[in-house]
């Protein structure tokens, strides 16, 4: 059974872990104030999950497990500790160095035996030599240091910071003769003893590290997991679970699950969730008709009605109601960014007047999908005001995206990426993610003059040998733009880096 979030307390810490490696429990404060609240009986389970080698895990969880670790801030983390170590083979990032020392000394034993265990691993010594605790063992392993390697183990013994060193040290120095240099560094680790700076850095805080509430990780789920997410008592759970269910012909079971819980579903945004998922399901017969049906009571919801008119948006070119509904829930603030989706989805170009219009509503997601809405077009005239959405961090990814699908260029192989390089030139530049969005815009185009793709050829390679749906069409120059549709299986074009038909295609 999938634990929802007022389960954590009650669940074994271990079902939790396995939960959160499988991308069920997502990892937010209110799984750290779960682990927090047993406190030292959570170390058993941590140690056992960390060793174990979980090949099916979706999650790697050690980093988590490490934070909550040093979160916990006792010594009955220290085998767990030790235990990270040993998975690093003894080779300590900053941060384990930092959790022994936030222990002070605690850790002596356990770095000590590290140090055995490791045959003198130069990471444990330097976290013996940062604890400020001062113990004999500890100090012999720093002037043997001292004696092989006098810089090191100068810098150690300043660090380590025991008066006690003083003398080998300057002995050191003594035996140093020409070579200047290393009696400075010598001198230098003398001075860090009399400065004797006992100062360490704040205590880790876990809780800046994670949202209070996050998500599962739904893009990852098969089907019948996503199914009995559907069961859950959080409605965003279900919410975004229909969203994933939303794909190309779904199975009749499928189809009649979404109906279910669009018909029924205790939440108005999951039943307009669901509505919006049936889009271009077709049979049985039925599904259209609750779609109109739905769509039209005005006894419903607007949310609930907005999406079935999402589903229905493909038929608004054969359709005059339709296309008076959309303009009808586009002059509602409430229902406008659904009615805007529902204008690209249409593909007709009477609405064009209304998406310049929505590049300046107040709404975020309104204006997304208006800057989608620009690029699906082919909308030359508002390529200027996707460039200035190039400095907005909300909009970017779209605008690009879009913008690459709008620009007037040469859309050969040959010639295709100059308009790659304007477009950067434009952008201030691309990160790798923004390069893909840019290049699978620009394919796009290609594809629709009837070339293979430039920029994402090992991407569409695999999905030819999936069998993976095209782009039927794509936005031409603007000469003789058309309105794009996109495959339900290609990247989404609002940049979101999932599948068209699991995000904006929904």
């Amino acid at each position: 059974m999938i634990l929802n979030p007022e389960q954590y307390r009650t669940a074994g810490v271990y079902e939790l872990l396995a939960q959160a490696a499988r991308g069920y429990v997502p990892l937010d404060r209110r799984l750290v104030r779960a682990l927090a609240e047993r406190g030292d009986a959570v170390f058993p389970d941590f140690i056992r999950f960390l060793k174990e080698r979980r090949e099916q895990d979706r999650l790697d969880l050690s980093e988590f497990l490490f934070e909550m670790a040093r979160q916990l801030r006792t010594p009955a983390a220290l085998p767990f500790l030790a235990e990270c170590a040993r998975e690093w083979e003894f080779e300590f990032p900053d941060q384990l160095t930092e959790a022994f020392v936030e222990l002070g000394g605690e850790s002596v034993e356990t770095l000590v035996a590290l140090y055995e265990e490791s045959g003198g691993a130069p990471d444990v010594r330097f976290t013996m030599a940062g604890l400020g605790v001062h113990d004999p063992r500890i100090l012999a392993t720093l002037l043997d240091l001292l004696e092989e390697d006098a810089t090191e183990g100068s810098i150690a013994l300043g660090l380590y910071g025991d008066p006690a060193a003083k003398p080998a040290l300057k002995k050191a120095a003594a035996a140093a003769g020409d070579d200047e240099e290393l009696r400075r560094e010598i001198v230098a680790g003398i001075g860090e003893i009399d400065r004797a700076d006992a100062t360490h850095p704040e205590p880790f805080d876990i809780w800046p590290q994670y949202p209070e509430e996050d998500i599962p990780y739904f893009a990852a789920f098969e089907t019948d997991e996503l199914l009995e997410f559907l069961a859950s008592t959080v409605p965003d759970y279900r919410l975004f679970a229909v969203r994933e269910l939303g794909f190309d012909e779904p199975p009749a079971g499928i189809v009649r699950r979404l109906l279910e819980v669009a018909k029924s579903d205790p939440e108005t945004g999951v039943r307009a969730e669901a509505w919006q998922a049936l889009e271009g399901v077709h049979e049985p017969a039925e599904i259209e008709a609750a779609m109109r049906a739905k769509a039209a009571d005005a006894a419903a919801p607007l949310e609930e009605r907005a999406g079935a008119l999402v589903a229905l948006a493909h038929e608004a070119r054969q359709d005059e109601g339709l296309c008076r509904l959309i303009l009808e829930f586009y002059g509602r603030a409430e229902t406008r960014e659904r009615a805007v989706k529902a204008m690209w989805h249409s593909g007709e170009r009477r609405f064009e007047g209304q998406i310049a219009e929505a590049f300046g509503d107040p709404d975020l997601g309104v204006r997304r999908e208006a800057v989608t809405a620009a690029g699906m077009f082919g909308m030359v005239s508002l390529l200027g005001r996707m460039e200035r959405l190039f400095e907005d961090g909300d909009l970017r990814d779209a605008a690009l995206y879009s913008y690459a699908l709008a620009a007037p260029g040469a859309v050969t192989p040959a010639r295709v990426g100059r308009l790659f390089e304007r477009i950067e030139e434009l952008a201030g530049g691309l990160n790798e993610e923004e390069c893909i969005v840019v290049g699978k815009a620009l394919d796009d185009r290609l594809e629709a003059h009837g070339h293979g793709p430039v920029f994402c050829v090992e991407r569409a390679e695999d999905e030819a040998s999936a069998a993976s749906p095209a782009v039927e069409a794509a936005v031409l120059p603007a000469a003789e733009a058309k309105p794009v549709k996109v495959g339900r299986n290609d990247p989404c074009p609002c940049g979101s880096g999932k599948k068209y038909k699991k995000c904006c295609g929904q």
